[in-house]
């Protein structure tokens, strides 16, 4: 009776090491969260911190930046000329004027042919976000997900026209091209135009209602200064008036 209650025993011991092998092989041949078979710990620590000489090298080292600085900065305190070529000294390029004037004719003759269009063809335009629809009717897909649209979504079309196909693009007009650039106070007192045509006009197109400068000759860069020597001023300028001298960042009127 003993015998056979040890040999159970040792039986069912079998039967529990053999069970307890067979589900830590399964854990241990989990698939890790991130698609790759591991039979190690999921975690790792953090990389440890690199010592100097294992660090990567920058690509330029710090004193060649330093030395390039310092080479620059002597440079621009030299007196020396720097010649300036069109339209960096102010001139006109003489081959782009031609073309200048084609763009602006061409630009003038697709509005004029794309509002002729629109008055046959129904374009709208939604008043929350601003996206454009061309034909009728209007299409019903709610994506007008802006502040101030309905809640269902739907957009709320209304009738537009050519400037809602061609989309304007403004630009601030420059009456003098190396000039000082325009400051934040004055965002509110210079013109804006559209891009295209500020290209034009600063490319040799002469326009009655926008004027801009024409120079005769050339403006010079001396020690890092932009200096303009021209003598001629339209008669609506006073003499001396539109000379400056840019130093380094700063302008200063030459009187």
């Amino acid at each position: 009776m003993l015998t056979r209650r040890v040999r159970n025993l040792v039986k069912f011991h079998d039967i529990i090491k053999r069970n307890s092998t067979e589900n830590f092989v399964r854990i241990s041949n989990l698939k890790h969260p991130c698609g790759m078979y591991s039979t190690g710990p999921i975690w790792t620590g953090l990389p440890r911190k690199l010592k100097k000489d294992e660090r990567k090298p920058l690509v330029t080292h710090i004193n060649e930046l330093k030395r390039k600085a310092r080479k620059e900065r002597k440079q621009r305190q030299m007196v020396e000329e720097k010649i300036l070529g069109s339209p960096e000294n102010g001139l006109l390029v003489k081959n782009l004027v031609p073309i200048a004037n084609e763009v602006y004719a061409s630009r003038r003759e697709l509005f004029a042919c794309v509002s002729r269009v629109a008055e046959s063809v129904a374009i709208y335009s939604c008043s929350c976000c601003g996206e454009i629809h061309v034909g009728h009717p209007p299409h019903l897909i709610k994506t007008c997900n802006v502040a101030g649209s309905q809640a269902s979504k739907e957009h709320s079309w209304k009738k537009g026209d050519a400037e809602h196909v061609l989309p304007l693009v403004e630009s601030f007009h420059l009456y003098d091209r190396i000039g000082r650039a325009v400051s934040h106070k004055e965002r509110l007192e210079v013109d804006r135009i559209p891009a295209i045509v500020e290209l034009c006009i600063q490319a040799g197109v002469d326009i009655p209602e926008y004027l801009t400068r024409r120079r005769n000759f050339p403006a010079y860069n001396l020690a890092g200064k932009i200096i303009d020597f021209e003598k001629q001023f339209p008669n609506e300028d006073e003499s001396g008036k539109d000379i400056y001298v840019w130093i380094l960042g700063e302008e200063k009127e030459v009187k």
